[in-house]
């Protein structure tokens, strides 16, 4: 599913667990309760995303475009790897307060991929 476009879909519950989405376009799209478990999801767009209770642990979110208002409220994030991926202060923050473990594929802490202090 690398490049794939997924803009302005609604994929509640969606799952995408292991998926390859490099590249993908979830502009202003709905994936509330899906799971991205383990997804590569390398320089994806999730701009003005909805990823309210998404499952992305173990994933890989480097290089991502995140801006404008993408929700990740209650997503867990553990062992995520967010290296390069510019957040708003208030997401950072709000990831921060969730993030823990290590990435397996990248071996990068999820903290530290955050810039948390």
């Amino acid at each position: 599913l690398s490049g794939v476009s997924f803009q302005q879909s609604q994929i509640r519950g969606g799952n995408f667990v292991g998926s390859k989405l490099m590249g993908a376009s979830f502009f202003d799209a709905t994936l509330d309760d899906s799971n991205m478990e383990g997804a590569d999801m390398r320089q994806a767009n999730l701009e003005m995303a909805s990823l309210v209770n998404v499952n992305l642990k173990n994933a890989v979110v480097t290089e991502a475009y995140v801006t404008g208002a993408t929700s990740f409220l209650d997503a867990n994030i553990e062992n995520a790897d967010f290296t390069d991926t510019f957040l708003r202060k208030d997401q950072q923050k709000y990831l921060c307060g969730r993030a823990s473990g290590t990435n397996p594929v990248t071996g990068v802490d999820t903290r530290d991929s955050l810039m948390c202090p």
